[in-house]
């Protein structure tokens, strides 16, 4: 008799099984699940570029308010 004879599936969509222990377990994953994509795509890319434009209003707002400050 295997570890795996006593098993039945409770929800074939999600893959949940029920065995001995009354607990619901998932099968393990056949690959590691957590797979990096190479790089960012065109969306991210666009978005990166205008965070590093973002700091100039910033930088400047803060100028403002240290010349504020020391008038």
């Amino acid at each position: 008799m295997s570890d795996h004879e006593d098993e039945r599936i409770v929800e074939p969509e999600a893959g949940v099984m029920s065995g001995d222990d009354d607990v619901l377990s998932q099968p393990a994953p056949p690959l590691d699940p957590y797979t990096p994509e190479p790089g960012p795509g065109p969306g991210e890319q666009r978005a990166f570029n205008v965070l590093r434009w973002a700091w100039i209003p910033v930088i400047f707002a803060v100028l403002l308010i240290v010349v504020a400050l020391f008038r």
